[in-house]
């Protein structure tokens, strides 16, 4: 099992990919989007997690949107960058989910419910708390 952050998940085309390459590997798990903390959990064989954390921490170029959106606004919030992190990764006994599905949490409250139906709320807990202290060390260099 592994579990990914990435700041912003809004591209379409990136979507598509994270979800046809884990159906493709026949790997189960959940991406939950949240504003500034999108969470992917799957889980598979160790061959299958070696293909998928290169397609989302090598293939995948996350900041291409953003250099599009600084060209057209310079602001503070959109100068942070925008990466897939490998938050957690491990074994389990057995898999938590079912098919590979996208949810979208408005909330942290909802997020966190999400990882809760299936048993694994610490997922969410240890993506979201690793999020806020990167944002705090961020602002605290600036």
């Amino acid at each position: 099992m592994s579990v990914y952050r990435v700041r912003q998940f809004t591209n379409p085309a990136k979507k598509f990919k994270v979800e046809k390459n884990a159906n493709q590997l026949m790997m189960t798990g959940i991406v939950v989007l949240h504003k500034d903390c999108n969470v992917i959990v799957v889980e598979g064989g160790p061959k299958q997690q070696r293909k998928f954390r290169k397609l989302v921490l090598s293939r995948i170029k996350w900041n291409e949107d953003q250099h599009q959106a600084n060209d057209d606004n310079d602001d503070a919030t959109s100068k942070k960058e925008n990466a897939c992190r490998l938050v957690w990764e491990g074994m389990c006994k057995s898999r938590a989910f079912g098919e590979m599905k996208f949810k979208a949490c408005p909330t942290e409250n909802f997020a966190r419910e999400q990882f809760k139906k299936f048993g694994v709320e610490q997922y969410w807990d240890l993506a979201f708390s690793s999020s806020v202290l990167e944002d705090a060390s961020a602002d605290s260099a600036a």
